[in-house]
């Protein structure tokens, strides 16, 4: 049996070679420790602890388990059951179709997407950026602001039900150009077939990925990577005419720019040996004042009549390119982006979704507004040093609607359409403690803020969304309490915030106190990744805690060796009562499993 880091290293290795075809890999499958890792990676996901069309979740995970898994397998008589559908609110009132696998499909899909991932991660395109390791909103709207600089068109592209209607012939030739392994093409056909069961009947799926599986977003990346790759032949190959010309730089920007500041630095100086009331001093201001204007309109860069260039991001189903050139280029490109998705990958552009923008309005993007600055206007830097705005520069604003939408999703004013808002209390809060509510708020405010901090105007937008959520909270508070803000406000003060005290098993007197972190906008909330030619093997190396836990063979609660583990799992560690023995050990060790013999499993089911 070897070891799934090593197994997985091997995969990525072979990738970069982009001749390099898979032949072995249902073999992979028939390994126990791929599902060990599998384990670790999804038993701490909500969704383990729910049950899909039968009554299996991640509790009883066991080598016997893992035996009867790899025994299907071998002999191909493995078959995908079909997901329970459910139903989740969107933010427009509306409900999105939500599939729940069964826990032996998830098992095997992630091990199925540790594969494909390893084989596929290598080889992605930088410019897409959903549902990717080390990948995020914030790298794509990063991008967006390093490279889209100078654009005065954009392109707001929208896949009219792109997961939905991915076609599964065209999916599985795609997977054939890299793997040569038709047992394993056949299990991803039994994910893509399995169907869906909705008020226990039966349906089955002729087109999409698996719905809620685990397997979905690489799936779906696998197949949106040809039209990455299409919109990277555009730049660089096929439409050539799209990027032509070079911008340079002005030679003379760097000379020219020291020859005014010394003649304004000799004018300074004349100056201020003058009177106030010289008429030559009136004169020599006004030069200066000449030279400074001609300085700070110096370009750095000169551009080209004919230059032309085109930038692309793709977050999921969302993209948006950039164009340096005119609006006709940029129809041109969505007629051919329309074809070739319709014609190569069967889906289509919403049209009423897929708008072109110029670089000096606001487009849409992630829930982001993306725009182009066109200002030569100053600002002083941190050191208090006065420097140009950065002209043909993109910025990103969070949008006015946000913000409407936000407050009145939570329910914190009285009325969305008085000219005047005002916070409002939130009854259904009463039953939870001080602390839960000063909590949820603030887990409300600082989940907002940390997606909009890339924003140029998020202080302003956020301090409004801040009065009206702290003073609904205090208004909480004070119907809870039956008592007044004023009186709460008081009560709870600490300082110049205010907050609750509460206690810990190891510290008294600790304090929650309500968010007063401010909100000040940060360009760079992500770690700066660097993509380069090697393989990223760090992802795979080490074993996991839980891993490490269940190679040991030992019984976590009476001690037995040498012993086939079985892993015992619960929902939420703050929902055990820590009457029973098993119980204490989860809280002290802040677990959702227990690594356990089969002896000790059953008699916690069975409540002895």
């Amino acid at each position: 049996m070897r070891d799934s880091e090593k197994v997985l290293i091997e995969l990525s290795k072979q990738a970069k070679n982009k001749e390099y075809q898979f032949e072995r890999l249902y073999r992979i499958l028939c390994n126990p420790d791929m599902y060990a890792r599998a384990y670790s990676n999804i038993y701490s996901n909500n969704g383990s602890a729910t049950c899909g069309v039968n009554s299996e979740t991640a509790d009883g995970f066991s080598e016997n388990k893992i035996n009867q898994i790899i025994e299907s397998l071998k002999n191909e008589s493995y078959q995908a059951k079909p997901v329970r559908r459910t139903y989740i609110p969107k933010k427009n009132g509306k409900t999105r179709p939500l599939g729940i696998p069964n826990f032996s499909d998830r098992l095997i899909q992630e091990v199925c997407r540790m594969i494909l991932e390893a084989i596929y991660e290598p080889v992605f395109s930088d410019n897409s950026h959903g549902f990717r390791p080390n990948k995020s909103c914030h790298t794509a709207l990063k991008q967006i602001k390093n490279t889209f600089r100078g654009a005065n068109w954009f392109i707001e592209g929208d896949i009219k039900g792109c997961f939905d209607n991915i076609k599964h012939q065209i999916l599985i030739d795609i997977l054939r150009k890299k793997i040569k392994d038709e047992r394993f093409i056949r299990l991803i056909w039994k994910f893509l077939k399995s169907g869906y069961m909705d008020d226990w009947i039966y349906y089955n799926t002729f087109s999409g990925t698996p719905q809620g599986g685990i397997i979905s977003p690489i799936l779906a990346n696998i197949y949106m990577n040809e039209f990455d790759t299409y919109i990277e032949d555009i730049i660089k190959k096929e439409f050539i005419k799209y990027n032509v010309g070079e911008a340079k730089n002005n030679k003379v920007y760097n000379t020219d720019y020291l020859d005014c500041t010394h003649k304004l630095e000799a004018l300074k100086k004349k100056i201020s040996k003058l009177d106030m009331n010289d008429e030559e001093r009136a004169k020599l201001i006004v030069e200066s004042k000449s030279i400074r204007k001609a300085r700070n309109n110096m370009p750095a860069q000169l551009g080209i009549k004919d230059y032309k260039n085109l930038q692309y991001v793709r977050y999921a189903d969302d993209f948006i390119i950039a164009v340096l050139g005119t609006k006709n280029d940029c129809i041109e490109i969505k007629n051919e982006i329309t074809k070739f998705l319709k014609e190569k990958l069967s889906l289509d552009l919403s049209e009423e979704k897929t708008l072109i923008t110029h670089g000096r309005e606001k487009a849409r993007f992630l829930n982001y507004e993306i725009q182009v600055r066109e200002n030569s206007k100053f600002f002083k830097d941190k050191n208090g040093t006065k420097r140009r705005v950065g002209n043909l520069g993109i910025v990103l604003y969070m949008p006015k609607d946000v913000m409407t939408n936000y407050i009145s999703k939570k329910q914190v004013v009285d009325d969305i359409n008085a000219e005047q808002w005002k916070g409002k209390s939130r009854p259904y809060l009463y039953g939870a403690s001080d602390l839960e509510i000063v909590t949820l708020y603030n887990a409300e405010i600082k989940g907002l803020y940390n997606y909009y901090m890339m924003a140029e105007n998020v202080s302003s937008k956020m301090d409004m969304i801040y009065h009206l959520m702290e003073y609904s909270c205090l208004k909480t508070l004070a119907g809870k309490h039956k008592s007044s803000v004023a009186q709460i406000k008081t009560k709870y003060r600490v300082g110049d915030s205010w907050g609750i005290k509460y206690d810990t098993k190891n510290e008294k007197g600790k304090i929650r106190y309500f968010y007063n972190q401010g909100f000040q906008m940060n360009s760079t909330p992500i770690k700066t990744m660097s993509f380069d030619a090697y393989v990223n093997t760090a992802m795979y190396t080490q074993r996991t805690e839980l891993e490490q836990r269940m190679n040991a063979q030992k019984c976590e609660l009476c001690g037995k060796e040498n012993v086939p583990f079985n892993i015992h799992h619960i929902r939420k560690v703050k929902d055990l009562k820590g009457k029973e023995p098993w119980e204490r050990l989860m809280i002290e060790r802040n677990r959702k499993t227990l690594v356990l013999c089969l002896e000790c499993h059953n008699k916690i089911h069975a409540n002895r």
